[in-house]
């Protein structure tokens, strides 16, 4: 019989950050994944962004969260020698007066003076349709994820350590922690919105909502390097192209792109731009949302062996850098998971 330390399964986000978290840690594991379509990595904006928009704070632990991101991804580039994290600032665009009287007020603050660059009551770029102004969010960034997770997959299928395929619950002995013919101290299920089919961990309230992203090509507009955020996501990935993003459906979980999707995207993006575009491509996949919008990571309450990491949500990428090293921690420790996780991330808030 073979031995590991950890079974990993899913490679999504979650599942990715947290197997190199353990490589580093000199740790033997296994990851078991299949290729399947409707992953939430296609339509995830990979915006690593410390403020929440609406109500113009900071992100609960932003510091420490975004410091650990980049300083995770920098790490990851070298040792996967490539870039795919890209540094940009995040152009807020005002919808109304209300919104933009709260940025005013919110800029002078000296919790958001770290985040908010600059401030604008007027349009200071003509190819927009804006007539309330906006503020420059940084520092912030642009993870390329599904650059980095393909990266990654190469890197686990040369350590030998990647097993393409869907896991079997029926080959699971989950008191002994055996999946098939390999034996694991712990498993670790990352399967993002698949995980309502898991047998151990479907009691969580997930909510999975489905959503499309287009890619366009700005002919006029090369050198504009923000990441536009007004309702919609607009970000520059290069060669005049961009990508926009998203739509929410809860009731369609199919992979299938919709002509309603299309039109949701192209009616928000004509209220922004006023310059001609092209749409190249339109992408669907499921996000794990979680009823709460807090991530979920634990152990299962009956069986110690269990673990549970998932519903990162869209700061997922801010986010999960952390989460997988404190996970990790315990993993290796065999500290009581609550040590390091807090409550509003712990699936205990469920149990």
């Amino acid at each position: 019989m073979n031995k590991v330390d950890f079974i990993i399964v899913g490679q999504g986000m979650a599942g990715t950050l947290l197997a190199h978290e353990l490589i580093s840690a000199n740790k033997k594991i296994l990851i078991i994944d299949k290729k399947l379509p409707a992953s939430s990595s296609r339509v995830a904006a990979g915006m690593i962004n410390p403020v929440a928009m609406k109500r113009c704070s900071p992100v609960n632990s932003a510091e420490y969260y975004l410091q650990n991101a980049f300083k995770v991804y920098r790490n990851l580039e070298l040792k996967l020698k490539a870039k795919f994290l890209y540094s940009k600032p995040i152009l807020k665009l005002f919808a109304n007066e209300d919104i933009q009287n709260i940025w005013k007020v919110k800029y002078s603050n000296e919790d958001m003076d770290k985040y908010i660059a600059s401030f604008s009551a007027k349009n200071e770029f003509p190819f927009l349709e804006n007539s309330y102004g906006g503020a420059i969010v940084e520092p912030s960034a642009h993870l390329d994820v599904s650059f980095f997770l393909e990266l990654s997959r190469k890197f686990f299928a040369e350590l030998n350590v990647l097993s393409d395929e869907i896991f079997s619950f029926d080959s699971f002995d989950q008191m002994n922690c055996i999946y098939k013919d390999t034996l694991a101290e712990k498993i670790i299920f990352c399967e993002g919105h698949r995980l309502q089919s898991n047998p151990f961990f479907n009691y969580l309230p997930m909510t999975p909502t489905k959503g499309e992203i287009m890619k366009i090509k700005i002919p006029s507009l090369n050198f504009f390097n923000k990441m536009i955020s007004k309702g919609i996501y607009v970000i520059p990935i290069g060669n005049f192209e961009y990508v926009v993003g998203a739509t929410y459906n809860r009731e369609d979980l199919s992979d299938r792109v919709t002509k309603e999707g299309r039109t949701f995207l192209i009616n928000k993006l004509n209220s922004i731009l006023n310059v001609d575009y092209e749409v190249l491509s339109v992408s669907a996949g499921v996000r794990p949302n979680v009823k709460d919008r807090r991530p979920l990571v634990g152990v299962h309450p009956e069986f110690s062996k269990l673990f549970v990491f998932n519903g990162l949500g869209s700061r997922g990428v801010l986010v999960g850098p952390s989460l997988s090293q404190e996970l990790t921690s315990c993993l290796i420790s065999g500290l009581p998971i609550e040590d390091k996780i807090k409550g509003h991330n712990n699936i205990s808030r469920f149990n």
